[in-house]
């Protein structure tokens, strides 16, 4: 684990390499195979780059960040944006998954589960919905434990083409339960995803197709936040 000094350095290599470079999400996003939403975050300024995503980054791109941190610094014009407002987002924890997929829209369900908030700066429409993520099919990008925060996709918007380019999905099967999963392919003629895990080296986690008539609800990833053992690794 780097210091907060060298980490602080590799952020500012960073985005003056991006800059440099003109490096567009989809081209980081295709070369490191981290997720769409995490990538947009970093790139926008919404949150920092990860430990472990710039140490990913400096292997693809064969690159030492700290040789380009002594450059103008895009990074320190991306201003601390302020929000006038929280939502609350119900937690679905991996103990308690089998009983949401039972229990979907049920209230008495929902009330009992955790809560997490997440800064609004305007009103939000939709149903959010957070999950635990269980297992290591999306690592290195979502570990278990990791929390990710979900905008519902409704059901009459599923015979159009999926958002796949620029979100990960919760999705809620019938028979194989909940995953998190890139979805790689959508056949809007047949309803058939392909669904596609990060940590598919050696042959594990293949992917593989799902009919949307087999699913019982979708989301969109829109927000990750890592797990708490984590979220102090970089003081």
């Amino acid at each position: 684990m780097m210091d907060n000094e060298k980490l602080q350095k590799k952020i500012r290599g960073f985005y003056n390499y991006i800059r440099e470079r003109s490096l567009r999400n989809k081209d980081i996003i295709e070369t490191t195979k981290f997720g769409k939403g995490n990538i947009s975050n970093y790139m926008n300024g919404k949150v920092n780059p990860s430990e472990n995503f710039l140490i990913t980054f400096e292997k693809c791109y064969n690159v030492n960040l700290e040789d380009y941190e002594n450059e103008t610094p895009i990074y320190n014009e991306v201003k601390p944006k302020t929000y006038s407002t929280h939502l609350e987002v119900r937690v679905v924890t991996n103990k308690a998954r089998a009983g949401y997929t039972d229990s979907y829209y049920a209230d008495e369900y929902l009330k009992d589960l955790p809560v997490v908030l997440i800064d609004a700066d305007k009103e939000y429409k939709g149903k959010y919905l957070a999950f635990e993520v269980d297992g290591d099919s999306m690592e290195p990008e979502y570990h278990a434990g990791d929390i990710v925060i979900c905008r519902e996709v409704k059901r009459d918007l599923w015979q159009y083409k999926l958002h796949y380019k620029d979100y990960d999905f919760v999705i809620a099967h019938g028979t194989k339960g909940i995953m998190l999963k890139e979805i790689t392919d959508h056949n809007i003629e047949t309803g058939e995803i392909v669904c596609h895990s990060l940590n598919n080296g050696n042959g594990q986690h293949e992917d593989f197709v799902l009919n949307l008539k087999e699913v019982s609800f979708l989301y969109n990833v829109v927000e990750h936040r890592r797990s708490g053992k984590n979220k102090r690794r970089f003081r």
